[in-house]
């Protein structure tokens, strides 16, 4: 390709992720800090079965983290801040940064993908067309999963996922409820073309920030990130944080 031609691709594909990070709608399940403790277990596509354990640490304006365990493998801890992401291997705290690219890879032998923590964290939706239902969502940048379409709202019961490979699945929502002012869903069920398997979240509660928590303290130190971003978004300017919250469709994705 001639050099012109790569910097036209290169400008446009540029202008492009500016405008579509100037649509972002954010979905969010925690609108404040908080530890959640999630245990899932999941029959793979290799008809094994196989678990984990993950300890979600979610800062609003900062990074989250996500420390997962797993019964016979090394634990691994992924770190988001909305533009750039990375993943340590505790064993021998190795770093790995990560790009768009690597959300598609799956936690461990689960079925759960990178990208599922990603869209916990953030929430990167586009905003809502006019024309079409509010109980479907279109994520904002294409890594494992492109659309996620909900029963009802806020509280559904039923989510689908589709995405990468012509891969769907399906959450089924068996109870919600009240975390310390957070409503989540507590028992979850997953169900994919080969795999299936079980959510619980078994304890959530705030964060006392104000005592020091040494995520924040270290974003505050490394502040990488662009100025402009909000709670992790690619979004100019303030916004007003909804009162109610709301669905991240990130921990129900497809």
């Amino acid at each position: 390709m001639p050099k012109i031609s790569r910097l036209f691709a290169l400008a446009l594909t540029a202008g492009l992720c500016i405008s579509q990070a100037q649509d972002l709608c954010p979905q969010y399940m925690l609108d404040s800090a908080m530890v959640v403790n999630v245990e899932g277990r999941f029959v793979n596509a290799q008809m094994n079965r196989t678990s984990l354990d993950i300890e979600w640490r979610h800062h609003p304006e900062s990074l989250d983290t996500f420390f997962v365990n797993f019964p016979h493998q090394n634990s691994v801890m992924f770190v988001s801040a909305g533009d750039s992401r990375y993943e340590i291997f505790r064993s021998h705290n190795v770093k790995r940064q990560l790009g768009l690219h690597h959300l598609r890879e799956t936690l461990g032998d689960t079925p759960l993908k990178l990208d599922d923590l990603e869209l916990l964290a953030n929430g990167l939706f586009l905003c809502q067309d006019s024309t079409k239902s509010k109980k479907i969502f279109s994520t904002a940048f294409s890594n494992m999963w492109y659309s996620m379409v909900v029963d009802t709202l806020p509280q559904p019961q039923k989510v689908v996922m589709r995405g990468a490979r012509r891969e769907a699945r399906t959450f089924t929502v068996g109870a919600w409820k009240d975390f310390a002012g957070a409503t989540l869903p507590t028992l979850v069920t997953l169900s994919g073309p080969n795999y299936s398997g079980n959510l619980w979240v078994r304890s959530a509660y705030p964060i006392e920030t104000q005592k020091g928590d040494p995520i924040v303290e270290n974003a505050q130190k490394n502040p990488f990130r662009r100025p402009t971003l909000f709670r992790k978004t690619l979004v100019d300017g303030k916004r007003e944080i909804p009162l109610i919250l709301k669905l991240n469709q990130e921990f129900l994705r497809e």
